[in-house]
C-alpha cells in the first residue's frame, strides 16, 4: 500500500487502518489538500470496515478554525459512509489543551463510530485491537513516526 506524504501530513493505509499524521500549523488550503488526498486513499484501499488513527502530536494549530472544524466534521461523516468504524486520536503533551478544544468541536454530538483520545501510540493500538482492528504498533524511530505494517 502506498503512503501520501508532504510537509504537512502523512497518510498511510495498512490492513484495515488508515494512519494519518498531521504536522505544523494548517491553513485552509492545507486542509483542502489533505481532504483530497485522504479521500483518494480511503476510496482506493478500503471496501470493508476500517479505522483511522489521527496522530496529532506534531500538529501545532488549525488556522481559520471555524472553516477547518466544519471541514473535518464533514470528513468524519464521509468517512463513516465509506466504512470507518473507529477513530483513535493521539495528542501530544505540548499541544494537548489547544488541540483537544478544536477536536472536541470536531467530534461534538452523537457519532456513528467509536472514538477515543490517547497520549501514546501503544494505547491507541491496544484500543483498536480490542475493537477487532489489526493495529500494529506505531513507533518513533530517530524522531520520525513509523506506522504499522
Amino acid at each position: 500500500m502506498s503512503e501520501v506524504s508532504n510537509e504537512k501530513y502523512k497518510i498511510r493505509p495498512a490492513h484495515d487502518i488508515l494512519y494519518v499524521s498531521l504536522i505544523g500549523s494548517w491553513s485552509p488550503d492545507d486542509t483542502l489538500r489533505f481532504l483530497s488526498d485522504y479521500k483518494r486513499q480511503v476510496s482506493k484501499y478500503f471496501a470493508q470496515e476500517w479505522a483511522c488513527v489521527m496522530q496529532l502530536s506534531d500538529l501545532e494549530m488549525l488556522i481559520e478554525e471555524d472553516f477547518q472544524i466544519e471541514t473535518f466534521k464533514a470528513l468524519n461523516t464521509w468517512s463513516f459512509i465509506k466504512g470507518m468504524g473507529a477513530m483513535a486520536i493521539i495528542v501530544g503533551h505540548d499541544n494537548r489543551d489547544h488541540l483537544l478544544f478544536q477536536f472536541e468541536e470536531i467530534l461534538k454530538g452523537k457519532l456513528p463510530f467509536q472514538t477515543s483520545v490517547f497520549r501514546t501510540n501503544e494505547e491507541a493500538d491496544s484500543w483498536l485491537r480490542l475493537r477487532g482492528f489489526k493495529a500494529k504498533l506505531l513507533t518513533e524511530k530517530f524522531g520520525v513516526l513509523q506506522f504499522g505494517s
